[in-house]
């Protein structure tokens, strides 16, 4: 939206699909874009040092959260939009790992640092 510039006024209309749920169709992103490709289950373990402050967050309206017996907390949702959870994995710095799927765990390789001296 930050790039819309002007708006103009047609004369169309459209309606929804019968059965179109605007919020289960929103649910398929974790942010705003949605690529139908990368669509699936997401797996995060956010290490026990951040397990706590990660149970607080609400990453998306299907997650389950799973405390693991070493004080670990896996977070599972299905959804697609990889750069917006990269975007947001980036300020968990080296206290999550992305278990799946592979293809975000790729993005997110290498950009998990270990000095930011405070979790989101």
């Amino acid at each position: 939206m930050d790039r819309v510039f002007a708006a103009e006024v047609l004369d169309e209309s459209f309606t929804f699909t019968s059965g179109f749920i605007l919020e289960d169709y929103a649910a398929k992103a974790f942010g705003v874009y949605q690529d139908p490709g990368q669509y699936g289950e997401v797996i995060w373990r956010f290490a026990p040092e951040a397990a706590e402050r990660a149970a607080e967050f609400r990453f998306h309206p299907t997650q389950i959260l799973e405390l693991q017996d070493d004080g670990s907390l896996i977070v599972r949702f299905k959804a697609a939009g990889w750069l917006e959870m990269v975007w947001h994995l980036y300020q968990w710095g080296d206290k999550v790992e992305v278990v799946a799927p592979a293809g975000l765990r790729a993005l997110v390789e290498g950009y998990q640092r270990p000095d930011f001296d405070a979790l989101p």
